[in-house]
């Protein structure tokens, strides 16, 4: 069975907690920022998704209430008389024609409405955790968070500062990120969006396509820069394998180098180096 992951942009925090949770299990799973290969028609691609899925999870919240995109996937679900589960993950209006159907509360314990959704698509079975998760896209979803400590590489310096205080399977941050920074002229020409950082890797989520996605193996320096607006500088190897480089930096003034530090040691605990 496949299963369509319908939200809204600013709620991609917790549909991608809810893709990883559901990747550990036998399922299929379609998501925009997962399944849509870079430089392909968006419309098109979302076109497929919804025809080749067979479930289709409507994440209700004000954002995706007042999103022309999500109502246009669900209604377009209903059209074919596919069935559409809507998950209620935060206190908003369900729209009428979802009204009557089923859904399932995430508002109070996350893991509790987790084990209702089990139960109401059929209790899939649980993959063998050495196996790799089936997600229809082009790269493999991310496993939730290990504590297991891994040995550097060789080549690797290793990390010996503190965790993050706080453990998440995802965790969002508010940035604006850009190929340059200019002394005078700033991130000119940047990107307002946010930083979603997992174990295995970073993803850079502007309000419209595309995303840009980064393996944490891929990363090869993360160094804070001192100028007019703190930022930080990151060198990666792309795609292809090529050099590549961007500046970020946290997207509020008043919180710049608190962000800007948390992504340090978030980037430094899951690598396990020191990325300077």
């Amino acid at each position: 069975m496949q299963v369509f992951i319908s939200y809204a942009r600013a709620d991609s925090a917790f549909a991608l907690r809810l893709a990883e949770d559901l990747s550990e299990y036998d399922l299929t799973l379609w998501m925009d920022v997962r399944s849509i290969p870079k430089g392909a028609n968006w419309d098109n691609e979302v076109q497929k998704g919804l025809d080749s899925s067979d479930l289709m999870l409507v994440l209700l919240s004000p954002n995706s209430v007042n999103s022309q995109n999500v109502a246009d996937e669900w209604s377009y679900f209903i059209e074919k008389n596919k069935p559409v589960l809507p998950l209620l993950i935060a206190p908003t209006e369900v729209p009428f024609r979802l009204s009557r159907r089923q859904r399932i509360d995430f508002t109070t314990d996350y893991e509790v409405g987790f084990r209702e959704l089990l139960r109401a698509i059929g209790s899939p079975a649980r993959l063998d955790p050495d196996r790799t998760e089936r997600l229809a896209r082009p790269k493999p979803l991310l496993r939730p968070f290990e504590r297991a400590e891994s040995a550097p590489q060789r080549g690797q310096a290793a990390f010996s500062g503190r965790p993050p205080t706080v453990e998440l399977s995802v965790r969002a941050l508010p940035v604006v990120w850009a190929a340059r920074y200019h002394w005078w002229n700033g991130m000119r020409g940047g990107a307002l969006g946010e930083v979603l950082i997992n174990p295995r890797e970073m993803l850079l989520v502007p309000p419209t396509e595309p995303v840009i996605s980064i393996p944490l193996s891929n990363l090869i320096t993360v160094k804070a820069q001192r100028a007019l607006d703190p930022h930080l500088r990151l060198t990666y190897y792309g795609a292809q394998g090529q050099f590549q480089s961007l500046v970020m930096m946290g997207a509020t003034r008043a919180r710049r180098r608190a962000i800007n530090q948390e992504i340090v040691n978030l980037l430094k605990w899951l690598t396990k180096r020191s990325l300077e």
